[in-house]
Parts: C-alpha cells; structure tokens; sequence
C-alpha cells in the first residue's frame, strides 16, 4: 500500500483542480462557436446513419462528469483507508475512469472526441501498472489531461483534467 506520501499530493490535485474550475475568464474565445459547429459536423459526417451524434459541448460535459465522480471516489477510498491509498483501489478507479471515457467519446473523431480517447487509454495504461499513483503522475498523462482541457475550452466547455 502507498502510505502519507500519496495524500498530500493528491489533495493538493484535487484541490488545484478545483480552484482552476473556479477560476478565470467565462467567455469562450470568438471562433469557439465556429470551431464547435465544424467539428460537429465532421463528427456528424463521419459516423455511420442512426448513430447517435454527441457534439464537442455534450462530450466535454460528459468527461467532467466522469472526472468528478473519479475524484469522489478517490477521496472516499482515501477516507476509508485513513489517509493510505491501496494499489488495487487506484487500479480500480483509473481504470473505471478509462472505461467511462472510452464510453463518453464513442465513435467521435474530432478534437473533443480525440482528446477523451487519448485521456481514458493513459487511465487505463496507468491502472494495469504496478504501481498506478506512480504511472499517472508523469508528464505523459498531464500533457493528455491538459490536451483534453484546452480541446474543451475550445468547445465553449471549462473542464480541469
């Protein structure tokens, strides 16, 4: 089991992720609506007749429901294990976390869709390592989560990952 040394640094994540949720500028950048409406539809176009279409806006909306039920779930197991974080409940959730996002970004192939898909393989990549805390935090899987913010910010849609 991973002892103290996990709780202070997720913590901190959890509670700069916050901040940077309730932080800064609301207004989404000017070509943001344009930008939402082509990609929606190339995702449109792109996937086969009687598929559903999710747009860029549903999709990042969808991945911070997942990311914050994630988060939850961290903090309930840190509880419960009185501040230890024991491997096979990391594994547990980040790959929950993988199979939630593989599931939000379907078929999508825009930016948004790319970005999630990106973001759930390195969840599930770092739940099937040894040791996950280790495996996630590496610059890899924060350059996806920032990838999976700026492509939503981009949507019109203020996520942290």
């Amino acid at each position: 089991m991973i002892r103290m040394r996990v709780l202070p640094a997720v913590l901190i994540g959890v509670s700069l992720m916050a901040l940077t949720a309730c932080g800064g500028d609301d207004t989404p950048a000017t070509s943001a609506p344009a930008a939402t409406a082509t990609a929606a539809a190339t995702t449109a176009a792109a996937e086969p007749a009687g598929a559903p279409t999710a747009s860029d806006k549903k999709l990042c909306e969808d991945a911070e429901k997942a990311g914050k039920a994630m988060k939850t779930e961290l903090i309930n197991v840190m509880k419960e294990s009185q501040g230890e974080m024991p491997t096979a409940e990391v594994k547990k959730i980040l790959a929950g976390l993988g199979d939630e996002l593989t599931k939000v970004a379907g078929t999508s192939d825009s930016a948004v869709g790319t970005a999630v898909k990106d973001f759930a393989a390195k969840s599930t990549e770092a739940s099937s390592a040894a040791d996950p805390v280790t495996a996630s935090d590496n610059p890899a899987y924060e350059k996806s989560g920032k990838d999976l913010t700026a492509a939503c910010k981009a949507a019109g849609v203020k996520v942290a990952f």
